[in-house]
Formats: structure tokens, C-alpha cells, sequence
């Protein structure tokens, strides 16, 4: 199996669009976002791949952008020149900032294939710079607008990938590895060490098995993320079925008319909201005034309001297993949290044996069904 961070991180959002990529290779969109980024890595791919150390000037960075930019995805010529006129300002803003810095790196745009467990980890690697100690660091462009929280870099799988890659390549542990935010002009940098490698290993290792497992059994789930309203496979994804539904639906009730329901159940679930919200308020000034005054019921011309007590215990499950068990009453009082279990087996923390045997100790399901309202976030 061939595999990238793109490829992993796909899965591990939603296997249904990893196999709509990477199986069936269905085809995507450009965006102006994806021919932006692109366009940015590739001037600043051509700034530093020189064999001269004297830097290359301001005009050349920018000529570099003219000639490999990428016009596909843009809505009209408009929208074109308004991104080309932002990567300018970008890489202007870049080159002020490092251009005193400038060294010819030890890598530019470099592509690896490692061999991990039966399986080729494929990826490439936007810069690798010499450090003044003698160590490696990697760089990774980045083209979003936010910074992300410092934990996030920490952990992050892209740059766990690359040090796992340079270790196995090159035989180097880089010294620091940097995420550089090039529109906000801002670097990021953390670390990675041998306990970090392992992990990564075992990361792979596990959406490897997935993946496997899915494609013998044919399964590939969709999975709602927060990437669900920008990708290219909605239209054969089940969660947006009905979005791209052009029949009439069973039951007398055709497609526009469900919309209305849908509209009007939404807009009654948002009140409710409200309304149980205004409650919650409403009910601790009246719990405060029974406190204050030390009464338990409440009159007005109309209505009265009642305050019960109610008391919830914590035991130790250790100890009432000790009591309870021997004289048989034990099952009486335990049941399996299933939130709970089926949040620790879609975590990585069982192993995959173990949590086909649990799935094998299932002795039946009862299903049920609820409703959940959103924002449709692109209704186009």
C-alpha cells in the first residue's frame, strides 16, 4: 500500500472520501485556495533552488510567481488577479523577512518513499535547511490564515511523517521542525524524538490495517468532519443524499414539500433551544430565591412552583463489587457505558484484535433514531 499524510489524514477524516480518492480516483475541483497554495510553494521552490549563495532579488521571487502560477479554479479574471496581486504582497513580505538570513538549503521540494512495515510511505518535503549547530531543520509551508494552538504543532502528523522520513532516508533526527505560516509571515517550530517515531510507526501501522480491512470487507463509512462542506464527493456520499435527490419521495410527499417541513422542524428546534436556554435561567434565579429565603414553594396569582430535593450518590465500584457479587446482585446493578465503549473503540488505544472481540461479544442491538439540525453551512 502507498501511502502519504494526505492519504492518511483523508482516511482518518472520513474512509468513504479515501476511497472516492485514492481507491476509485474520482476527480476533484481546483479551487482558487488549492491553485494559491501551489502557486506559492512553487516560486518559493524556484527562489531557493540556486547553486549560487548570493540571493536572488525581490523581482526575481516575483517573476518565479508570474511564471508558475496556476490560473485553474477562479471564477473569472477578476477573482484571478485579486489572489496573483495577495501572493505578491505574500512573498514580499516573506522575502523581507528571511532575506537576511538566505542560505542555499539542503533540500528543496525533496520527495521520499520509505518502506514501513510492507507498505511505502510516500511524501515530499518543501525545505531542509543546515542549522549553525550542525543540525537538520525541516520546513513546511503553510498557506492558511490562522495559527494553530501551540499543542496542535506539538502533535502535528505531517511533521511527525517528515522526521520519521529523515531518519529512515537520510539517517538524521532533525534538530527542529517548523511549520512557516506564509500569510501572516510566521514561523512555528516544535520537535519530534525516538518515543515521537514510534508512535508514528504505530499510527501508520494502524491506518494501514483500516484501510485493509475496509477494502476486503468493503466498508469505507462516511464519517462527518468539518471538512464536509467543501468536498468534491457529496454528490456520492450518503449523508448528502438528499441534497442531490431529484425524485419524489414515498409517501405522497415530494421534494419541495419535505424542505418545508425540514425548514419549519429546524426553525422550532432552534426556539426550543432558546427557550430551554431562558429556563435554565429562569430556574437557578428561583432555586437562589428558595436558598435565600429558605422556602420550598413559590406563589403568584396563576401558578405555583414547587423546589424538590434530589440526591444522586457515588460509590466505590470496587467495594460494592465486593459486597454485592458473592450473594449474586452484582449484575443487578452494572451495565456497559456504551458512549463511552464506543468512543475507546474508535480511539487507538485498543489493539486490533481486542476490539474485534469485543465487537464479537455484541449479543444485540436496538435501534433508534433522532434528529439533529444544523446550519447548512454551503447550501449551493
Amino acid at each position: 500500500m502507498k501511502l502519504s499524510f494526505s492519504a492518511i489524514s483523508t482516511y482518518q477524516n472520513c474512509p468513504l472520501s479515501y476511497k472516492f480518492m485514492y481507491v476509485e480516483r474520482l476527480p476533484t475541483k481546483r479551487t482558487p485556495v488549492l491553485s494559491f497554495g501551489t502557486s506559492l510553494h512553487s516560486a518559493l521552490e524556484k527562489f531557493y533552488g540556486v547553486t549560487v549563495p548570493e540571493p536572488p532579488s525581490l523581482e526575481q521571487l516575483l517573476n518565479h510567481l508570474a511564471q508558475t502560477w496556476e490560473k485553474d479554479g477562479y471564477s473569472d479574471d477578476a477573482e484571478e488577479k485579486q489572489y496573483f496581486e495577495h501572493a505578491k504582497q505574500v512573498l514580499t513580505n516573506f522575502y523581507r523577512t528571511n532575506i537576511s538570513q538566505f542560505q542555499i538549503p539542503a533540500a528543496v521540494e525533496q520527495r521520499f518513499a520509505v518502506e514501513l512495515d510492507g507498505h511505502v510511505l510516500r511524501g515530499i518535503i518543501d525545505r531542509l535547511d543546515k542549522l549553525p549547530s550542525g543540525g537538520y531543520e525541516i520546513i513546511d509551508y503553510k498557506t492558511g490564515r490562522s495559527l494553530p494552538p501551540r499543542y496542535r504543532v506539538d502533535s502535528d502528523l505531517q511533521l511527525s511523517i517528515y522526521y520519521l522520513a529523515a531518519k529512515e532516508l537520510w539517517g538524521i533526527e532533525p534538530e527542529r521542525l517548523t511549520l512557516y505560516f506564509l500569510l501572516p509571515d510566521q514561523r512555528i517550530s516544535t520537535t519530534r524524538n525516538e518515543a515521537d517515531a514510534l508512535r508514528t510507526r504505530n499510527i501508520i501501522k494502524s491506518v494501514a490495517a483500516s484501510i485493509e480491512r475496509d477494502g476486503t470487507e468493503g466498508t469505507f463509512k462516511a464519517r462527518e468532519n468539518a471538512l464536509c462542506p467543501w468536498c468534491d464527493f457529496q454528490n456520492h456520499c450518503p449523508l448528502f443524499k438528499h441534497k442531490f435527490l431529484k425524485e419524489e419521495a414515498q409517501g405522497g410527499i415530494t421534494g419541495d414539500e419535505i424542505k418545508k417541513v425540514i425548514d419549519e422542524y429546524a426553525e422550532l428546534k432552534r426556539k426550543t433551544g432558546k427557550i430551554e436556554s431562558r429556563l435554565l435561567e429562569l430556574r437557578d434565579v428561583i432555586h437562589n430565591y428558595c436558598e435565600e429565603h429558605n422556602i420550598t414553594r413559590l406563589y403568584t396569582e396563576s401558578n405555583v412552583v414547587s423546589r424538590g430535593r434530589r440526591v444522586q450518590s457515588k460509590y466505590n465500584a470496587e467495594r460494592l463489587r465486593e459486597l454485592l457479587e458473592p450473594i449474586g446482585f452484582w449484575e443487578d446493578v452494572v451495565k456497559v457505558d456504551e458512549v463511552c465503549l464506543r468512543k475507546l473503540l474508535e480511539s487507538e488505544e485498543l489493539a486490533g484484535e481486542i476490539k474485534q472481540a469485543v465487537a464479537a461479544a455484541k449479543e444485540a442491538e436496538n435501534i433508534s433514531y433522532a434528529l439533529y439540525v444544523q446550519e447548512n453551512k454551503n447550501p449551493s
